[in-house]
């Protein structure tokens, strides 16, 4: 999670200071990012969710 953390402070600055550099805007780059984290709520609110009701009940209960 440390890594994940790590990167995701570091990656996108770098692409928006790019972008915005590139373009003249942050627009882009703001859309990007979004799209991005709509693609983490979806993958979450289906995979995850997914997977946790694929496991024995035994399991969930601990």
């Amino acid at each position: 999670m440390g890594a994940a953390g790590g990167l995701g402070g570091f990656v996108p600055p770098l692409v928006m200071g790019s972008l915005c550099g590139a373009y003249g805007s942050y627009a882009i780059g703001l859309i990007l990012l979004g799209v991005v984290a709509a693609a983490a709520l979806t993958f979450t609110g289906t995979g995850v969710r997914h997977a946790l009701t694929r496991r024995p009940a035994v399991a969930r209960s601990h």
